[in-house]
């Protein structure tokens, strides 16, 4: 379904890049070096809070919402990670950071494949500033690498007026490093337990003497291997941007992200038929010499942003995203084993999945005057179109047998008989409103919603064909500023869930719908260096597909669970020197109405409790020079899997983390990271009775130097 074009986008990126870097030097030539300055990157892009150089932890705003709003002018829970913060704790990958943000939790795959979940639901749907590109993002985009990205906003709760159609789990914003006028030059070298290397190059500049031509290059190539045996990752990343000024109010932007990597990867281990969990050394692989995962993204985007003369601005962007997924694997998967040391039987298969995702979003944000206030206005449209391909096959031999404490995996690979099992294309077409009054001085109304048309089409079975005509998903929000730094909040938030189970007479279900009610507070301090707020909340899930007992074979949307409870977080700078990140999720799902399963938590893979702090702590006053030591920790309660009687769990436990980092100049850093430094044993998935139980990773560390220029 698509042609890798792998040397074209790797040539026009390094074009790119000499371009850049050509330009700039002929426009310092005549300086001498030493006088060339260290680039504080700030965002030119209209409504762009950039926070690469800040030295922050928090931003000042964030562009989920489509538009450029503050933390507090936005009445949903939002965490933001900043460059600065995905520096100090090394997170190269998104992985890496949904797994260290408040409320979210992490349902692992392997190594390359993992599904987050936010207040008891999937988050199903990744943005790119602010416009959809994926979703099922724990299919493929654990291999994301975060040195293109500039922050990473994650909302929770229903986002139906920013993504449609999507569970009610919230979104992640990912707002991609913009083109600089400024030249700035930087390079990064890793290396780490488990035989980690990485690579990082970045340059940025004008490509013309006026500034109005920017470019971007970043180049990234990361190979690893596993805590278990034979286990790997090899992945590499080149990103490419264009910036033009049109007119000083009218910007056009292109680029592209070319992604390809190769694993091993590993799909955890069985559970004992007693119900407790396999007690074995973390490094066991099960799987075979043979086994490969090959995964190829191309995305590109254009984009172009007009800043209006009364303050508003009118953006459309369009992204094209190309993906094919080759995995050829074996896997335990049928055996429950009795004891540490059985024999189980090994599932060999091959999944060959190509995918296509084309979207545009148009939106026009303005300010208008009314009963002498300001209020604002913004009406946008979008459409997507997603088709997807599975192609599916056992092995032949379609089973083998391995020692669960002593495997060999050095078998022969069998011949794959691969068939196509799934040829299906979705589109969504969508109109939205969002409207912000100023009703009194310190109290903001906000009022909006969308209506979407969303069609299914199986090319290899017709009667699978479905359509949601005019769905209309409701968003209002107030906001009551307490003072200058405190502010007050309430939202009720929805978004539909197409379903395709049907009912006796044939016809598909009607879509579920997440209903949420949030009420908070969030403060900002010290002219924004310092954000925290306060929430509660409760999602109603309804028309969820449950069995029609009158009619086996068949379904009726009668379902309903709920999820509540609340979320603390405070980020930035506490004092001088000081920078912390602290978030706490208490967290309660529960089927309602189910005839077999009421009175069961929706998602036994959520702990009710959840804790995440990192702080650091800078010795000199100056942030060009000194010492620096950070210190975190991760704490869960217990999670838990059941089959029928079998219930199989992990209990509470806490990870610790650290840094030591030395900053010799403003051109040249050291830092040394450690993960899970009391090298805690503990299961980070607890999933199925067959596999897809992980361990964490133990004990590890990244030593890694950074040149800036």
């Amino acid at each position: 379904m698509n042609q890798p074009l792998f040397r074209k986008r790797w040539l026009t990126a390094a074009i790119a890049a000499a371009a850049c870097s050509s330009s700039a030097f002929a426009q310092e030539a005549d300086q001498d070096s030493s006088d060339l300055p260290v680039v504080r990157v700030v965002g030119e892009a209209i409504s762009e809070p950039a926070t690469e150089d800040t030295g922050s932890y928090t931003s000042n705003r964030v562009t989920i919402g489509k538009q450029g709003l503050s933390l507090k002018e936005t009445p949903q829970s939002v965490s933001v990670i900043t460059r600065e913060r995905m520096n100090d704790q090394n997170m190269t990958t998104l992985d890496d950071v949904l797994t260290r943000t408040t409320g979210i939790t992490k349902r692992d795959f392997g190594p390359t494949a993992s599904v987050y979940l936010s207040r008891g639901y999937e988050i199903d749907t990744m943005l790119l500033d602010g416009t959809p590109i994926d979703s099922a993002i724990g299919v493929t985009d654990t291999m994301f690498d975060t040195a293109v990205l500039d922050r990473v906003e994650v909302l929770r709760g229903p986002a139906g007026l920013i993504q449609g159609s999507g569970e009610p789990s919230g979104t992640v914003n990912l707002a991609r490093k913009r083109a600089q006028e400024e030249f700035g030059f930087q390079t990064a070298l890793s290396y780490g337990s488990h035989d980690a290397y990485r690579g990082e190059i970045d340059v940025t500049g004008a490509l013309d003497e006026s500034g109005r031509l920017r470019g971007r290059f970043v180049g990234v190539h990361d190979d690893r291997n596993h805590f278990i045996d034979h286990v790997y990752t090899e992945n590499t990343t080149g990103y490419g941007t264009l910036e033009y000024d049109i007119t000083p109010s009218t910007t056009v932007s292109v680029g592209l992200m070319d992604q390809s990597g190769e694993s091993r990867p590993n799909y955890g281990l069985p559970q004992l038929a007693n119900g407790q969990l396999l007690d074995i050394d973390r490094s066991t692989y099960h799987g075979s010499l043979w086994d490969v995962k090959d995964e190829s993204i191309e995305r590109y985007f254009a984009e172009l942003e007009h800043e209006l003369d009364n303050g508003g601005n009118f953006r459309i962007i369009a992204n094209h995203i190309d993906r094919e997924t080759d995995t050829q694997q074996s896997t335990a998967g049928v055996s429950i084993p009795t004891s540490n040391s059985d024999d189980i039987d090994i599932w060999q298969w091959r999944i060959v999945n190509p995918r296509q995702d084309r979207f545009v979003d148009a939106t026009l944000s303005t300010p208008f005057e009314l009963a002498g206030k300001t209020h604002n206005l913004m009406v946008g449209a979008s459409h997507r179109i997603t088709e997807e391909e599975t192609l599916f096959g056992s092995g032949d031999p379609q089973f083998i047998q391995r020692n669960l404490a002593n495997p060999n995996p050095n078998t022969p690979k069998p011949t794959f008989d691969v068939n196509q099992t799934r040829d299906l294309e979705t589109q969504e077409t969508s109109l939205y409103s969002q409207l912000r009054l100023s009703v009194l001085e310190d109290t903001t109304l906000i009022a909006g919603g969308q209506v979407s048309w969303w069609e299914s089409e199986d090319q290899l079975d017709s009667t699978n064909n479905f359509e949601i005509d005019s769905e209309f998903t409701p968003y209002v929000g107030l906001i009551y500023d307490i003072n200058d730094q405190v502010s007050t909040y309430a939202s009720y938030t929805e978004i539909f869930q197409p379903q395709s189970s049907q009912q006796v007479n044939g016809d598909f279900l009607d879509p579920r719908t997440g209903q949420q009610v949030e009420l908070g507070l969030k403060g900002e301090h010290m002219n924004g260096a310092l954000n925290w707020h306060a929430s509660t909340f409760k999602i109603t899930d309804k028309n969820r597909g449950i069995t029609d007992l009158d009619n086996p074979g068949f379904s009726v949307a009668e379902g309903e669970a709920e999820s509540e409870g609340f979320e603390l977080e405070v980020t930035g700078r506490l004092m001088p020197r000081w920078d912390i990140s602290a978030g706490y999720a208490y967290t309660q799902t529960e089927l309602v109405n189910d005839p077999v399963q009421e009175g069961r938590p929706l998602s036994t893979d959520t702990p009710e409790h959840d804790l995440k702090l990192w702080t650091r702590y800078r010795f000199s006053d100056n942030p060009d020079q000194g010492w620096r030591v950070g210190a975190g920790l991760n704490y869960s309660s217990e999670t838990f899997a059941e089959a029928g009687d079998t219930r199989w769990e992990q209990g509470g436990y806490t990870t610790i983390s650290g840094l030591i980092g030395y900053r010799l100049n403003r051109n040249l850093d050291f830092a040394l990271t450690g993960e899970n430094l009391t090298d805690k044993k503990y299961f980070e998935t607890v999933r199925a009775r067959t596999r897809n139980n992980y361990y964490g990773e133990p004990r590890n560390f990244m030593l890694t130097m950074r040149y800036q220029y």
